[in-house]
């Protein structure tokens, strides 16, 4: 019996540790307009930057997204599909990206 609630407890203090990821991925999520959204899950990095194919969109970018894991934009008067991409560097040099296509809109949807 004692042994059974040592193993119990052994299982609930694993189940209560910090969990580390050793995987490391860049994803980019854009939904549903006008916003998307960059993650670097275990990527060392030290600049964000963003870069957008706006095919004739008239995209507009209220703010620098530099730096920002957040990028917004709209199309007040052509709205379309553009192409966003987010990239991570660490010392000027690239160390992941990922792009996606998202609506881009006059308002949000």
């Amino acid at each position: 019996m004692k042994g059974a609630l040592i193993a119990v407890l052994a299982v609930a203090a694993l189940a209560m540790a910090p969990k580390i990821a050793s995987a490391q991925s860049v994803s980019i999520a854009c939904e549903p307009s006008n916003y998307c959204f960059g993650d670097a899950s275990g990527v060392a990095y030290d600049t964000i930057s963003w870069s957008a194919n706006t095919f004739s969109t008239g995209a507009i970018f209220s703010a620098n997204c530099t730096n920002r894991s957040v990028c917004r934009f709209h199309c007040p008067t052509r709205p379309g599909m553009i192409n966003m991409t987010v990239s991570y560097s660490l010392g000027g040099q690239v160390v992941g990206s990922a792009s996606s296509q998202v609506r881009c809109t006059a308002q949000d949807i």
